[in-house]
């Protein structure tokens, strides 16, 4: 039996991960999908990001990329394992911080239209 995993808000993982991309569209809008494995709890976990959301009252895009582009993406891990001593307000993950790499551009593999 593997022993329980702590919740770790401070666990950070440096080195670019590449996962799997997957890119849902209807009609001009589209949602990427990164599925792969926590390397920190290494459970398995997806994130969904859409973009090109409608800008906020004042202008700007409340700092939400407008399109994927090149650049790293950073999130929490988002896998449904319980772990120990998890706040009530984080309904997921271990709680460290992952950067993936970008989707593939449209006509490399990983991505799926």
């Amino acid at each position: 039996m593997t022993p329980p995993i702590e919740y770790d808000p401070d666990a950070v993982h440096t080195s670019v991960l590449t996962f799997r991309w997957v890119v849902r569209r209807t009609g001009d809008d589209a949602q990427y999908e990164a599925s792969g494995t926590c390397p920190v709890c290494t459970c398995p976990m997806t994130r969904t990001w859409v973009f090109g959301q409608p800008p906020v009252a004042k202008g700007g895009f409340f700092n939400r990329r407008e399109e994927p582009g090149p650049a790293p993406f950073h999130t929490l891990c988002q896998c449904r394992t319980l772990h120990m001593n998890r706040p009530a307000s984080e309904p997921r993950g271990c709680g460290a911080l992952l950067t993936i790499a970008a989707p593939p551009s449209p006509g490399q593999s990983g991505a799926t239209p």
